[in-house]
């Protein structure tokens, strides 16, 4: 088998590699019992042997020989990789706490019974209750971030 490609798709397909086997190797190395190890040696292994044929390519610059370990270039990693993956992170942070906090906040504005109702009215779904709720938070994480977050102790 054979898969053309253009220098531009091989530089993209590296990149996608590269994010993948970075999202692999955190989750290898924060939830260990999860194994997620062997997904992570895999991506590692299908990102040097895509890194083979950079040079093929016109792309030598995106890979770098550890010994006869071919891996991604620290240089594309600082540069491409790793400022992807700080924007997933900040936007999955701030998605992720905006709709905790807005469920916190439904459940605390609604009853049992009317939580009950709005599931048997919705089947279930609650995205156009919580909507409302998670847009407050999403203005104030883009306007504020952390800023004006702060936990407040109840004095018993």
């Amino acid at each position: 088998m054979q898969i053309d490609l253009t220098k531009e798709q091989f530089r993209n397909l590296i990149i996608m590699v590269g994010v993948a086997n970075t999202v692999f190797g955190n989750l290898a190395d924060a939830l260990p019992d999860r194994d997620y190890k062997e997904e992570s040696l895999e991506m590692d292994a299908l990102e040097s042997h895509f890194l083979e044929y950079a040079e093929d390519f016109g792309c030598a610059e995106l890979a770098q020989d550890d010994e006869g370990d071919i891996s991604l270039s620290d240089e594309i990693y600082e540069e491409y990789i790793m400022p992807i993956m700080d924007d997933y992170d900040e936007h999955q942070l701030f998605d992720n706490l905006a709709n905790k906090l807005a469920w916190r906040d439904l459940k605390n504005t609604h009853t049992a019974d009317e939580m009950k109702e709005l599931a048997t009215k919705n089947g279930n779904y609650f995205g156009v209750e919580i909507y409302d709720y998670e847009e407050r938070y999403w203005k104030e994480f883009d306007e504020h971030g952390f800023e004006r977050l702060v936990v407040k102790e109840q004095i018993a």
